[in-house]
């Protein structure tokens, strides 16, 4: 099993942590954004939003990052401006190949949580940008 790898960003507070595209992943990348997000000062129910859109995008990560191949999932957290800014990428090429198993459902969570989604598709993998505002 691969370790964590948690190093800073081009912003000050900010984070990045990769960690195995596995299912245990899930609860320890949620944990460390909800960390986040509580120390750059973000209200209660914005963090709980976090912790709930980064669940949704992890898992989302993990089952199409390619586990079997040695994949990873990164999370990236920094501050912009009045808002936080998380990513979660992987480097699966399976994303968006016709699942009918609910994928849609977990962005559109996603982008109900989030004040702004973008989906990145280019190269290998699927990068998911979520930006939260501080106060709810």
């Amino acid at each position: 099993m691969r370790q964590a790898v948690e190093g800073g960003s081009a912003d000050a507070g900010g984070f990045e942590l990769t960690m195995p595209a596995e299912p245990a992943s899930v609860p320890a990348l949620r944990r460390r954004a909800s960390q986040f997000a509580a120390a750059e000062g973000a209200g209660r129910l914005v963090v709980e939003d976090i912790a709930l859109a980064v669940s949704e995008a992890v898992t989302n990560a993990v089952k199409y990052a390619g586990a079997d191949e040695g994949g990873v999932v990164e999370l990236l957290g920094s501050r912009r401006g009045d808002s936080l800014e998380v990513i979660v990428r992987d480097r699966g090429e399976a994303f968006g190949k016709g699942s009918p198993d609910g994928l849609g459902l977990g962005l559109a969570i996603i982008a109900r949580l989030c004040s702004d989604l973008k989906i990145v598709q280019e190269g290998d993998g699927t990068e998911v940008r979520m930006r939260f505002p501080l106060a709810a």
